[in-house]
């Protein structure tokens, strides 16, 4: 069955495979130059810190830090306002006109048994509100403060320079395309993902702190490829080949830019990883 709620904070967010005894961080090489490449996940509870020590030690490597996008911005009020619109239906649909009588049904049942505000909600996008529900019963779990956040924080602390490979206003295209899928499978397998969400959650975060990128890409790459290879291609290889144009330009410089990005980006046969080998970069494991 297709995952969507794994895709969700593999990117925006893991059956185990292998065990692998490394951290998603690696070391791509050009010429006299570096960077430092690590895989992030979106949310953690606070007893999955401290990382692996491959990331302390990159960080203090680095001179700069490169996330997605500007944490800080997208965590302003502004940035929650422009996607809370953007998310908005048409005048004169609901959530409930969106969506089947049969998965309607089931998701009222599931938001009354979690007293969920449903009727608060009837005005936006169906992907919005399964997104909605997804972040609250993670938040349940005690995931808060992920690995992009933290980071962030830490590279504020020491005076790190800071950097971006999107801006917000493209982040929120990407979550635009959430909503061209079909609302009641998306809502379906969303509901199905919630139900097993404390199993579904311990392989993610153990695929990613034993940095098992080959279970990293059987959990999140191929189920989006299965539901919608579009939208794999939009939210996974087509960013990745954006961002190695950056990458280019970073390794020009003598400084070494530890670049963050979300762990499935880092996994399959159209990863980052993948791509730097094939632009001619000697890439290990850090």
């Amino acid at each position: 069955m297709q995952r969507t709620l794994r895709f969700f904070f593999l990117t925006l967010l893991f059956v185990a495979g292998q065990s692998y005894a490394d951290a998603l961080v690696w070391e791509a090489t050009k010429g006299e130059h570096k960077v430092i490449v690590a895989g992030t996940i979106h949310l953690l509870k606070p007893a999955d810190y401290p990382l692996s020590e491959e990331y302390p030690q990159a960080f203090a490597d680095a001179d700069t830090l490169v996330f997605e996008t500007d944490m800080a911005a997208v965590q302003a009020p502004a940035f929650a306002t422009k996607m809370t619109q953007m998310m908005m239906l048409p005048a004169g649909e609901s959530l409930q006109t969106r969506l089947s009588p049969e998965v309607y049904e089931r998701l009222s049942q599931f938001a009354q048994q979690r007293s969920f505000p449903l009727a608060q909600l009837q005005t936006f996008e169906p992907a919005f509100v399964a997104l909605t529900l997804s972040i609250m019963e993670m938040q349940k779990l005690g995931f808060a403060e992920g690995v992009d956040a933290r980071y962030t924080r830490m590279a504020n602390e020491q005076g790190k320079q800071l950097a971006w490979l999107e801006t917000p206003d493209e982040q929120l295209q990407f979550l635009r395309a959430m909503t061209e899928l079909n609302a009641d499978n998306f809502m379906r397998y969303t509901l199905d993902d919630l139900a097993d969400l404390p199993q579904l959650m311990d392989d993610m975060v153990k695929a990613f702190k034993t940095g098992d990128h080959q279970a990293l890409f059987e959990l999140g790459g191929e189920p989006m490829q299965e539901y919608s290879q579009d939208l794999y291609n939009t939210i996974l290889r087509d960013r990745n080949r954006a961002w190695i144009s950056q990458v280019n330009e970073f390794v020009k410089t003598p400084e070494t830019e530890m670049i963050m990005v979300g762990a499935l980006h880092l996994a399959g046969p159209d990863s980052v990883i993948e791509m730097l080998r094939q632009e001619g970069y000697q890439v290990k494991r850090y």
